[in-house]
């Protein structure tokens, strides 16, 4: 079967970066907690973080979730709403802090705002690489532009520049800056002549900013502030370019992709997984190719029934699993012919 540009989307989780020397957020809290036990400058924040993490999983044992992961992108959200204060909406129907938060977090809540720095700081020092080398997998990215020849949707939940600086150096990628400006501006994905990919950073970039005029940019640069959001609930906004990609992805997945590839996603994130359960559950055409090592673990099977199950899904045959790290199923495994395998027949015959 033919496989177009258009009946494919890409969308990569943090594992798709990790054999780059990313590593994945619930690593980066096991890196924290090493850090302040060790280094003089993390120290200070030790009390305050154990506090922040028993009470973000006391209060997850209150919703009956004793599983629910911790990583470091569920301690910035909580750090964030803490640091609003009085300009959080739920203000008013909080009778006071907690005691002991008020002991750690220090004077105007500064400890609070300080840890966060240190954290931001540090996982731009995860996520910047200093070379691209053992990135190099991203190439066959390359590879599979030339043999489709059309236009690729790629959404990534991840901050780093592995795609773009590893695929960028052959084919052109559309990012949404103009060139020249460097501004952001949604246009720039309508002029998609002779561009291999459309990349849609859905969680914001390393090299992003906001400018005197509030205008979203592009650094030549890693930025030490870079413009990222985090957490489930600052994720489905409507402030451009956050709104803009939703909607995009959304809209690919409801009216023209045919295959979703997922290289390194955890199925975490609420709303990529109401956008994927409404498409699937809509088009019985869909298929979702997810790839992930399963390490003997279970069997690709049981892998495609818990992502059914976690999405909701009438149909679990929609759901292909690729038991493969990012490196391999890109370097051994990915050709044109083999995602068109995956599509579903014209008579709508399932997948087995």
């Amino acid at each position: 079967m033919e496989i177009k540009g258009e009946d494919l989307i890409f969308l990569f989780g943090a594992g798709a970066s990790l054999e780059a020397g990313i590593p994945i957020s619930n690593k980066m809290v096991e890196e924290i907690e090493e850090l302040i036990t060790k280094d003089d400058d993390w120290k200070p924040f030790k009390d305050l973080y154990f506090y922040l993490r028993s009470s973000i999983q006391y209060s997850d044992g209150i919703m009956g979730k004793f599983n629910e992961p911790f990583n470091v992108e569920r301690l910035l959200v909580v750090i964030s709403q803490i640091e609003e204060r009085e300009r959080n909406i739920m203000y008013p129907f909080i009778g006071t802090w907690n005691i002991r938060l008020l002991d750690l977090a220090g004077l105007n809540f500064e400890n609070v705002t300080k840890f966060k720095k240190i954290i931001r700081k540090q996982l731009n020092e995860w996520v910047g690489l200093r070379n691209y080398d053992n990135a190099n997998y991203f190439t066959s990215f390359s590879a599979l532009a030339s043999e489709i020849g059309t236009l690729i949707k790629a959404f990534t939940l991840n901050y780093d520049l592995c795609f773009e600086t590893v695929v960028g150096r052959e084919k052109e990628i559309e990012l949404g800056f103009t060139k020249g400006t460097n501004e952001w501006h949604y246009s720039n994905f309508e002029n998609y002549h002779d561009k291999s990919y459309n990349l849609y950073k859905l969680h914001g970039s390393i090299d992003w900013y906001i400018d005197v005029g509030n205008k979203l940019m592009k650094s030549e640069r890693q930025e030490q502030n870079p413009e990222l959001i985090f957490g489930i609930q600052h994720k489905m906004t409507s402030v451009d370019p956050y709104f803009y990609y939703s909607s995009k992805l959304r809209e690919a997945c409801l009216n023209e992709a045919k295959l979703i590839v997922v290289i390194g996603y955890s199925y975490a994130d609420d709303y990529v997984n109401n956008i994927f359960s409404q498409a699937l559950n809509s088009r019985t055409e869909l298929r979702i190719l997810n790839i992930s090592p399963l390490f003997g673990k279970k069997s690709t099977v049981e892998a495609s029934n818990e992502i059914s199950a976690t999405l909701k899904l009438r149909d679990s045959n929609q759901i292909i699993s690729e038991d493969a790290t990012a490196k391999t199923f890109l370097t051994e495994i990915m050709t044109k012919d083999f995602l068109a395998s995956k599509l579903a027949e014209p008579d709508d015959v399932p997948f087995t």
